[in-house]
């Protein structure tokens, strides 16, 4: 008989931590009926009647999760994909030889050690690079699809950098960020505002002088986004820095003292 606190432990696991330790049972690879099968009875199952469904989109949503060809088999394997160890960028204090694609894998990364699911544009993933990998290769989400439906789905899907959180309901956005390296301020404030209000998403606008922070502090206090100025944040490039260079040193004393982060994921 399962103990109360292990069925409280097991409720607080994510349908990824769920599917990944079924595949694990499972040598590593499965078809979605064996999933299904020893997930079945699991207590999360008791408060999804749609839980088939949730664990279909769980495998297709998450890089850790490859198919397994041909094309439409439903048999999926664990992929250990270690994430790459961050790495301190060494760059001038002031932000000034910072592009906009180490901005962007900065943030990506930044997500992946809070503990977030991490998103990035799909033609970014493939052009842009921080420390020797694509931002393919750092991001953990595959798509944001069924995540966010409508007509600005498109808008939403170029959004620099997206951090996700997840409940028994799927993913959900938690950050977006804008990098605008240049003074095209507003068409990243305008994108930011395409996800839904239904999300409490908090906006950051990452750009590198004051010259950009001007035009932010103007932009925000007209129409539409004065509305929304509470959800937004405007950082300088060093601020950025400052930032992932610190999380990096504590993520590297944490792991050399042998402390894993509560919130860590699969």
């Amino acid at each position: 008989m399962m103990s109360e606190s292990n069925a409280m432990n097991d409720q607080k696991l994510t349908w990824k931590d769920v599917v990944a330790g079924a595949l694990q049972q499972l040598g590593g690879q499965a078809h979605l009926s064996e999933i299904n099968e020893l997930v079945e009875g699991h207590p999360k199952t008791a408060t999804n009647p749609t839980w088939p469904a949730t664990i279909r989109r769980v495998v297709r949503q998450y890089k850790i999760f490859q198919p397994v060809a041909p094309r439409g088999s439903g048999v999926y394997r664990l992929a250990r994909m270690a994430a790459p160890q961050p790495q301190l960028q060494n760059l001038p204090p002031d932000g000034t030889e910072m592009s906009h694609g180490i901005a962007q894998g900065m943030l990506v990364t930044l997500g992946n050690v809070y503990g977030y699911e991490t998103f990035a544009p799909a033609h970014d993933q493939t052009t842009r690079s921080f420390q020797g990998k694509e931002l393919a290769d750092l991001v953990t989400v595959t798509g944001c699809n069924s995540i966010f439906r409508g007509p600005n789905l498109s808008n939403i899907r170029e959004i620099d950098v997206l951090w996700f959180d997840e409940d028994d309901h799927g993913l959900f956005p938690v950050y977006a960020f804008e990098v605008e390296h240049t003074t095209r301020v507003k068409s990243g404030m305008d994108r930011l505002l395409k996800i839904p209000r239904r999300f409490a998403v908090h906006f950051f606008v990452i750009a590198p002088t004051e010259r950009e922070q001007a035009l932010f502090d103007h932009l925000i206090n007209q129409t539409p986004f004065r509305s929304y100025r509470d959800n937004f944040t405007f950082r300088l490039y060093n601020h950025l820095q400052a930032v992932y260079d610190a999380a990096v040193r504590h993520n590297t004393e944490r792991e050399s003292f042998g402390l894993t982060e509560r919130c860590r994921r699969v």
